[in-house]
């Protein structure tokens, strides 16, 4: 279970430029992708993957959810860098 969010800084990911409810993560994949965590550390722990359009603002058009505590647990370093491995290094 990760419960520093310096942890997930050191992989690479970034504090969302605005409050959100969820003290949302960022890791940018690339084409208009990003990984998305919230709730780090409680039982409503989630990741997903968005699609966010650039312009004119930078709204999520899709998301589909990796992980949620209830279904998976909580998520540990190795599971989220095996996941971006995957969708950025095929």
């Amino acid at each position: 279970m990760i419960t520093d969010r310096d942890e997930l800084k050191q992989i690479g990911f970034k504090e969302m430029p605005h409050f959100t409810v969820m003290n949302s993560l960022i890791f940018d994949l690339g084409r208009d992708r990003q990984l998305s965590i919230g709730c780090l550390g409680t039982p409503n722990e989630m990741m997903a993957i968005c699609q966010v359009e650039k312009e004119p603002v930078k709204k999520i058009t899709d998301i589909i959810v990796l992980s949620n505590y209830d279904y998976d647990g909580y998520l540990d370093t190795q599971k989220i860098k095996d996941i971006i491995n995957v969708i950025v290094h095929r």
